[in-house]
């Protein structure tokens, strides 16, 4: 008896519970493909970065880039300059403080990954070890 009295009023109770569930599928839906495009963007923005790099690394000019640090050093201040499978090892000795910042400037504008950078200062002289590659 108290169903069909209150028929009327269990069907609207019922419409509206359906009604918050779908709004708050919805909702959470939306949510979840926000999400899933903001990882895309973060994920296409890196590609591209990640292109940029494999560009700048797998240039063949880098190379003679890399010779270029030795320009401007007298040969008795090179102890070591080797190039090999794109890796630089070089080692230098009595520089000059401009020398000295002048391949260290030289260095850090050129895409390379420096993996040992060792200075001494002896009086008024440097010695350095460098170890790179690209």
């Amino acid at each position: 008896m108290i169903w069909k009295r209150y028929r009327n009023e269990f069907i609207v109770l019922i419409v509206f519970v359906l009604m918050l569930t779908a709004s708050l599928y919805k909702n959470s839906a939306a949510d979840k493909l926000d999400a899933v495009n903001n990882e895309m963007k973060i994920a296409m923005v890196e590609i591209g970065e990640i292109i940029a790099l494999k560009k700048q690394w797998g240039n063949d000019k880098l190379t003679k880039e890399i010779n270029k640090i030795k320009k401007g050093i007298t040969a008795k201040k090179i102890k070591l300059f080797s190039v090999k499978s794109k890796k630089l090892m070089a080692s230098f000795v009595e520089l000059s403080d401009k020398e000295m910042n002048g391949i260290v400037l030289k260095l850090e504008n050129i895409a390379v990954q420096i993996s040992r950078l060792d200075i001494k200062r002896k009086n008024e002289s440097y010695s350095m070890e460098i170890k790179c590659k690209w």
